[in-house]
């Protein structure tokens, strides 16, 4: 039986230019004979890479002193045969036996990690991009040795509380004590999608090209398309995993918040017919408590999305794409990004989808030229 070549990938290191902001330096060492590789790209989280390489390989030699500082760029080879930049981040471990060793990079959003805010840092009616471009400017790009200090400044959006709609999210307190920078970024995009339709994300993004070492910094209120590419199993989906968890679905909602000037809000938000409620589905309750909300309004809303999230039943779903049939996201042929929507198509056994679902990752592996790509998908914001 023939196989379809796939995809041939190179790796490429960095040194961090320390005179320059920690931003790509010169080269260390470039490897074409990789044994195994595999990357992925996830919507508001931290990328993540891993590579293996044999140990009678002569340019190891001298990278152990860079692992947990240099950059990695991850190049994949297109149909003309040039190469395309498809990863980038940092070189933060490795493991060795007698034979290989792996190494594991993660996304430039991992510096974030290590970045914490200031203490008691306070707002009053402020603006969800006013407060990104506070934490960016001072904690992450500004903060004196950041490893993310190369970065550029790019596009900071301010969220809106309607899909396409013009109510900038305006929060009456906010307050942040050693925070994570990661952990608070994640947070704003939460509550800027809390009650819309809109996919907010932020980004470390750059471009393909393989001399190309800018990497610029996004906050995007609304960045999703749907798009008409079906992904169906049979035709270019070869396998699936599929979690279905009824047990895990709630019909009766009780969402407490904390308000400014010490107020408390409650409110309950019960589903009692159709096919989850509870009169055919038995009573499930399930309470909920948000550290500061806006007013009452405020805690309504954010208590019955959380309930209609609640009330469903698919959890997530990973598809595995049959060889070459869907371009890996990041690459020039995609044509698609991360928060975009595919129909969906499965009806194999106990297995019924058809619907719209939202791209929220993406896993690729491959050796020795077969390349197996992994989309991740959950339900779409605000549906």
């Amino acid at each position: 039986m023939a196989v379809t070549a796939g995809p041939l990938y190179r790796v490429i290191l960095y040194r961090a230019d320390t005179s320059a902001s920690f931003g790509v330096g010169t080269s260390l060492a470039e490897f074409d004979r990789i044994k195994n590789i595999g990357w992925a790209r996830y919507l508001n989280d931290v990328g993540e890479c891993f590579f293996s390489i044999y140990q009678d390989d002569p340019k190891l030699a001298s990278l152990r002193g860079f692992v947990g500082t240099a950059h990695v760029k991850v190049l994949r080879s297109t149909p003309s045969g040039s190469y395309e930049v498809v990863w980038r981040g940092l070189l933060s471990e490795h493991e060795a036996n007698a034979r290989d060793v792996i190494f594991y990079a993660y996304g430039y959003e991992s510096a974030m990690y290590w970045l914490i805010t200031d203490w008691n840092q306070t707002w009053k009616t402020v603006q969800i991009d006013t407060l990104v471009t506070t934490l960016w400017n001072s904690r992450i790009q500004g903060q004196t040795n950041s490893q993310l200090g190369f970065v550029t400044d790019g596009t900071i959006q301010a969220p809106v509380t309607t899909s396409g709609g013009a109510v900038e999210i305006v929060l009456p307190s906010y307050k942040a004590y050693y925070k994570r920078s990661l952990f608070e970024l994640k947070e704003l995009v939460a509550v800027a999608t809390s009650d819309t339709t809109n996919t907010c994300y932020f980004e470390l993004a750059y471009t393909n090209s393989v001399t190309d070492n800018v990497v610029t910094f996004n906050f995007w209120k609304n960045r999703s398309t749907d798009r008409a590419i079906p992904l169906k199993y049979g035709v270019n989906v070869k396998d699936f995993g599929d979690r279905f968890a009824p047990i895990l679905t709630r019909n009766d909602v009780f969402g407490v918040g904390s308000g400014a000037h010490n107020l408390l809000f409650r409110f309950r938000k019960q589903t009692t017919a159709g096919t989850n409620g509870s009169v055919l589905f038995g009573l499930r309750q399930e309470p909920i408590y948000l550290t500061w909300v806006r007013d009452q309004t405020d805690l309504e809303r954010v208590t019955r999305l959380r309930s209609a999230k609640a009330l469903r039943f698919d959890m997530d779903l990973s598809l595995y794409m049959k060889p070459l049939s869907l371009p890996p996201v990041g690459t020039t042929a995609a044509g698609y990004n991360l928060g975009d929507r595919f129909p969906v198509v499965i009806n194999r056994g106990i297995t019924v989808i058809d619907k719209t679902m939202q791209l929220i990752g993406m896993q690729v592996l491959a050796n020795r030229g077969a390349e197996r790509v992994y989309p991740l998908l959950l339900d779409r914001s605000g549906s």
